[in-house]
């Protein structure tokens, strides 16, 4: 028989153990095509210049991540590889006994790693190519582009960069498995599957040491962590040491896990001594070598998922709730009374060449008043718990606003006026983070003086208006609404105008006149444009999300590769002795649990570990998207993570399932 027809014969009756090999590949290839494909759609040429900016800006990083995401896919798929040159050790054996050459043998495995990987590249790239229109619909939706812009695109680029990283990728596969085939002992591959891998040393006490110094450098790490974030910078150079103590931290707790695990049950002889425990436990001890390093990096890679697809997904839920109340205006300036006195708006911009009349089809220039109460007054006597990025309100004064002012951007917005009588107050508030401390304030203040003058509580309810559009999430901490004879004692804060563009207005002619003032230091002047705020929204929004859920898609494929494989191979490895166990009276039930228990083993510790991980970092994550877009995205995260684990449980059930079949067909060959 040629070597060609050996290989075409091989991978079809091995069909079953490339199964998940197969799967892994034609995935990671579809993903890798797909989110690279994205700066190829041609709708995408029709954005503003924001949008489009942060949009190149997606491609540069996604070009970038996906080098880091190659090399890890890379090592995914030699490890697959590892795993199934190992089972096939025997068979390969065999061949060597009937006089077959080691080379020769090699040329046939690394033919047969060619034809599985020439498949799957191939099924990959058109599955790729179908999923990447649903990824460019998406973005679409993320950039707010109309969907009747999309059309129908294939990606050259993404082709050849997929084509290059995987056949790259390949290569290296094949090397390897030369490499193996060459350097291997006859011995050693008729024998392969009853070897376990044992702890090489019998010392009961060193186990215990590197568990508790592991357990010390994770403290560590955590703590540094906690005090200094976790981004690195020159200021943060704990960064690196709390790192290096984590990666450590992790390395010596899986390797010093099975081992104390071991131990303790073993002390425990009312339990080791019951039933089938003795051969679980032994079971799980066994690879040991093996076990520690993949649970290793498949904790940090679920450390990983679970903090990017938390904190991605949770931000475009965030910011998609907050768009659009916080837009109410086409433009407003804002300008600081303290710095530039109280003037006209209108006339200053009209000194800058920026005539508004010729813009605006509405328009009206309103102003905020500071109390003579902090927000720490108005909230005395809760037990507050704000965000970490309202640390500052307590100190700050409370913003008041006129009836009439109010009324005003209320009818700017096409809604109906608040009725307010004299010697009376209303409370304003639409920010999440505050917003229950002011309806709490609401309810204990029946009578609140300002400037002097005692006002009586008008509603009990809370009104959540935006009155000034500033920034998405970036609202109305709470404001005082009260008659206009009050604010004339009080000193005034800012002055805003608000304005309504004409239809035939081009909303980028007015920023970039806009643009100047706003760089002019000199002058009080700021301003929000919405065309300008939605790019903003939208494109940060879209880098977030696709960046983040781009690594966790990935992540997830590979823990959950890495995790089924070295289950399924170890059963298909063990099944000889699940045999034996069945000959020697032990029931299908009790063979079922020690299967499950096995499973859930190698699936659940390294999924609490990054649980843990996970909930240090991810708090510490939102603080930096929170202070950075002004929103709070704790409030969905546990959304995204009940998702990710239905995924990771589904995962777990089915690599369980598959291991409970190999075994059901072994005993029913036997029979």
């Amino acid at each position: 028989m040629t070597s060609c027809k050996l290989i075409f014969k091989n991978v079809h009756k091995n069909l079953r153990d490339y199964l998940i090999y197969f799967l892994t590949l034609m995935i990671s290839v579809s993903l890798f095509y797909a989110f690279n494909s994205i700066s190829d759609q041609p709708a995408f040429s029709e954005m503003g210049m924001t949008r489009t900016l942060l949009y190149d800006q997606l491609g540069i990083l996604l070009s970038a991540l996906s080098v880091l995401i190659a090399i890890v896919l890379a090592f995914l798929i030699i490890y697959a590889n590892q795993f199934l040159l190992k089972r096939r050790k025997k068979e390969l054996g065999i061949y060597m006994m009937l006089g077959m050459k080691k080379g020769r043998i090699s040329r046939i495995f690394a033919g047969e790693t060619f034809c599985v990987g020439v498949i799957a590249l191939a099924v990959g790239l058109i599955l790729g190519f179908i999923l990447s229109q649903g990824v460019s619909l998406i973005a679409l939706k993320l950039f707010a582009i109309e969907l009747d812009k999309y059309q129908l695109a294939f990606s050259m680029g993404a082709f050849r960069q997929t084509i290059i990283c995987f056949a790259l990728i390949f290569f290296l596969v094949m090397l390897f498995n030369v490499w193996s085939v060459s350097s291997v002992q006859l011995i050693d591959l008729l024998t392969a599957s009853r070897k376990n891998e044992r702890l090489k040393s019998e010392n009961r006490v060193l186990p215990v040491l590197m568990f508790l110094l592991s357990i010390l450098c994770i403290g560590i790490a955590g703590v540094l962590f906690y005090k200094n974030g976790i981004l690195p910078s020159r200021e943060n150079m704990s960064f690196q040491i709390a790192g290096l103590a984590l990666v450590v931290g992790t390395i010596l707790l899986f390797y010093s896990f099975a081992a104390v695990f071991i131990q303790l049950m073993r002390s425990n002889k009312g339990f080791y001594l019951k039933g089938l425990n003795t051969f679980l436990v032994r079971q799980i001890g066994s690879k040991i070598r093996t076990n520690y390093f993949v649970m290793t990096v498949v904790c940090g890679l679920l450390t990983i998922t679970i903090c990017a697809v938390s904190i991605g997904a949770s931000t475009a839920l965030a910011m998609n709730k907050l768009s659009q109340a916080a837009t109410p205006y086409d433009l407003t300036v804002i300008s600081d009374v303290s710095i530039d006195g109280d003037s006209d708006i209108t006339d200053y911009l009209a000194t800058c060449d920026v005539q508004m009349s010729d813009y605006a089809k509405n328009m009206e220039q309103i102003s905020v008043y500071d109390a003579d109460m902090t927000y720490a007054d108005l909230f005395a006597g809760q037990d507050l718990n704000l965000w970490p990025i309202d640390e500052a309100v307590p100190q700050s004064r409370v913003s008041v606003i006129s009836i009439s002012d109010f009324n005003r951007a209320l009818a700017m917005q096409g809604k109906g006026p608040v009725t307010l009588n004299e010697g009376e107050y209303l409370l304003n508030c639409n920010y999440e983070g505050t917003y229950q401390y002011v309806i709490e304030a609401l309810r204990i203040y029946s009578e609140l003086s300002v400037g002097g003058v005692a006002l009586q509580r008008a509603s009990d309810e809370v009104l959540q208006e935006t009155y000034v559009m500033t920034s998405v999430g970036n609202n109305d901490r709470g404001t005082l609404i009260v008659p206009d004879s009050v604010v004339t004692a009080l000193p005034k804060d800012v002055n805003a105008l608000l304005v309504q563009y004409k239809e035939e207005t081009n909303p980028d002619e007015v920023l970039q006149k806009m643009i100047p003032i706003g760089l002019d230091e000199t002058h009080g002047y700021r301003y929000s444009e919405k065309n300008m705020l939605y790019d903003m929204f939208y494109g940060i929004n879209a880098l977030v999300t696709f960046i983040c859920c781009y690594v966790g898609l990935i992540f997830l494929l590979i823990c959950a590769a890495l995790l089924a494989l070295k289950q399924l191979t170890e059963t298909t490895d063990n099944i000889f002795r699940y045999g034996l166990l069945q000959k020697l009276g032990a029931k299908r039930q009790q063979i079922n649990h020690t299967l499950f228990v096995q499973t859930g083993v190698f699936f659940t510790v390294p999924l609490v570990v990054a649980g843990l991980y996970s909930i240090l970092l991810i708090g510490k994550g939102m603080e930096i998207v929170e202070e950075f877009m002004n929103i709070h995205i704790a409030t969905n995260v546990w959304l995204t993570v009940i998702l990710f684990l239905i995924v990771y449980g589904s995962y777990f059930i089915a690599t369980y399932l598959s291991c409970k079949r190999m075994v059901t067909e072994q005993k029913e060959m036997e029979v």
